[in-house]
């Protein structure tokens, strides 16, 4: 298992870390990841590397963040994160048929995604690859970027440490957990599997 690429075991269920704000509708293809060169790469057959992937992480929307981001940030965004507008599935030369958003952001460090609301699959594929997403109401209007937030997974709390604001989320059911600390569902299927 690798220790320090996407499938990094030992989640905390209580993170802290600095938040970087966008706003809604981030697109998994084309804001997470630049689908123009995800394209061009599949065409040659090949998959970008994770290092890759984060080098050119949301920096069509912020091109400080590659370069700014630090292990252990969260990305806090409004209604529709993670969507996806390409519209591309099951076309040969697919890209995005292989979750490489949430792949680009853990890579890039990212701790966390905190949201107004996410696309269903993004949230899914984030968290099979050991990536939380929270759908937090009103986590757009507490957080500014650059805040100092501190995140339960457990108990479902985002705590705002610059303003003392705290709103909730629905807290991770036991098995998910699990899957978190393992650094996904496939680290945590090879896990059991050894013993």
């Amino acid at each position: 298992m690798k220790k320090d690429g996407i499938h990094s075991p030992s989640l905390k269920r209580r993170l802290q870390g600095t938040a970087w704000v966008f706003g809604d509708n981030v697109d998994a293809d084309w804001d997470i990841c630049n689908l123009h060169d995800l394209r061009e790469r599949a065409e040659e057959g090949v998959l970008p590397a994770e290092e890759e992937l984060a080098k050119r992480c949301l920096a069509g929307l912020n091109p400080e963040f590659p370069c700014g981001v630090r292990k252990g940030d969260f990305i806090v965004a409004g209604t529709n994160t993670g969507c996806s507008a390409a519209c591309l599935d099951g076309l040969p030369g697919d890209p995005h048929l292989h979750a490489l958003a949430p792949v680009a952001l853990k890579s890039a460090g990212i701790a966390a995604v905190l949201c107004e609301s996410a696309s269903v699959n993004f949230q899914r594929n984030s968290i099979d690859l050991g990536l939380p997403v929270m759908e937090c109401k009103g986590i757009t209007k507490m957080v500014q970027a650059g805040h100092l937030l501190e995140v339960n997974l457990e108990t479902g709390t985002v705590r705002n440490l610059d303003n003392g604001a705290e709103l909730h989320f629905t807290p991770f059911p036991e098995f998910m957990l699990e899957i978190l600390n393992a650094g996904g569902i496939h680290a945590l299927m090879a896990e059991k599997t050894s013993r």
